[in-house]
């Protein structure tokens, strides 16, 4: 029986209201808790967040080709329905590199596109023949935040002098952005909404999911 998308959204939702509770006590104990501790946890927020965020766009990607129900009750179908998850994944990889489709076979976990990225899911969604590519596409293509939380993942992840100077460079966008650790970017004031960079990231994925499952 297809997937239903609306319970893999309400899954994402799940993860969103747990991770939130926990950027709450961060909030709390951001005052007394050691500096070390506080990116600790702060990094490992981040990354959740990202995660959840990757795996729900891959989940919706992969099974709107395989065959899922939209929000709406509508069936999706794809060239590809009778296709196995990781030859998908194949295909996904081959739009996302823009090279053609030939020769379809399964590809490791560790080959897959980095399912997050806003780029990579507009050339998937975009070169994908399934019957809701274009509210996909429509979709991800709404998104704007999101790029900021891959850059503050990879940064908290790899603290290299690009990453570093990538934050540096995101400054001018928002407000109170005094940072020692990468992950203090959630503490950043977003202007268009004057709250925490960290509430425009879940608002947005929200939003995005939301539109994604229709």
């Amino acid at each position: 029986m297809p997937i239903s998308l609306r319970k893999v959204r309400k899954r994402l939702l799940v993860r969103l209201h747990l991770l939130d509770s926990v950027f709450l006590r961060i909030v709390e104990a951001r005052s007394i808790e050691k500096r070390l501790d506080r990116s600790a946890r702060q990094e490992g927020l981040v990354s959740s967040l990202w995660q959840s965020w990757c795996g729900f766009s891959r989940s919706v990607l992969l099974d709107s080709i395989k065959g899922a129900i939209t929000n709406s009750g509508i069936v999706t179908t794809s060239p590809f329905i009778n296709h196995s998850e990781s030859q998908i994944a194949f295909v996904a990889k081959q739009l996302n590199q823009g090279t053609n489709i030939s020769d379809i076979r399964s590809l490791p976990p560790y080959q897959e596109p980095t399912w997050g990225d806003l780029d990579c899911l507009g050339r998937i969604a975009a070169g994908i023949d399934c019957s809701n590519a274009n509210t996909l596409l429509s979709a991800f293509s709404g998104a704007h935040k999101i790029s900021d939380l891959q850059m503050c993942r990879n940064a908290c992840a790899h603290l290299t002098s690009h990453n570093l100077t990538e934050i540096r460079a995101a400054k001018v966008r928002y407000l109170n952005t005094t940072s020692i650790h990468p992950s203090d970017l959630i503490f950043w004031i977003d202007p268009s909404t004057n709250y925490f960079l960290w509430r425009t990231w879940l608002d947005e994925i929200k939003t995005i999911s939301n539109l994604a499952i229709q």
